[in-house]
């Protein structure tokens, strides 16, 4: 009796266990499957030189690929403004009132969130870890970025649980040095 007692105390510890793993997993899961488009206040430090270069802008991102960013910081290139609309890609230079057609670059797609979340809807080398910080829980998502990029090797995203939203997201290089980070502020999606 004791041991069937025993048995099935563990089936139902187990059966919770993966219930409620299921539920959150799929809300996370929810969450990227749902992004249409957002809307951010980001801080994006480039890591690579000795020197870290910090630069405060508002992203405006669609999963179409179309996206604009404005930088806010640093003072001298506030207004920098570049836009993507799916097809070509424009930087405009307040202090020259000018716009100029360039060429886009991966490192510009790699800080915009829907190049992550379009990686991991079609990415099958998902690592995910849940951790508490602060008395929070937050999962973090972390997969290799496809092509040979010295700079641009792999990616992690921190998302908090409760309210589902991005909280910083982190590139490295090939050796694991961080080399891009993103710290997300003000997030609304689907607006």
């Amino acid at each position: 009796f004791m041991l069937m007692f025993f048995l099935l105390m563990i089936a139902f510890i187990f059966y919770g266990c993966n219930q409620s793993n299921k539920v959150s997993v799929r809300s996370v899961g929810s969450f990227f499957k749902e992004l249409k488009q957002y809307e951010a206040e980001v801080t994006v430090t480039f890591l690579k030189d000795k020197q870290p270069n910090e630069m405060k802008m508002k992203q405006i991102a669609n999963m179409s690929g179309a996206y604009e960013w404005t930088v806010i910081e640093p003072e001298h290139l506030k207004g920098t403004k570049i836009s993507y609309d799916g097809n070509q890609m424009t930087e405009y230079y307040p202090s020259l009132n000018k716009a100029v057609e360039v060429k886009r670059s991966s490192a510009q797609n790699e800080i915009l969130l829907t190049s992550f979340v379009s990686r991991y809807l079609t990415n099958e080398n998902i690592k995910e870890q849940k951790i508490q910080l602060n008395g929070e829980t937050l999962r973090i998502y972390e997969m290799p970025i496809e092509g040979d990029f010295k700079y641009l090797s792999k990616e992690k995203l921190w998302l908090d649980e409760k309210s589902q939203l991005p909280l910083k997201m982190e590139i490295y290089d090939d050796v694991g040095n961080v080399t891009i980070e993103i710290i997300y502020e003000d997030f609304k999606f689907n607006t």
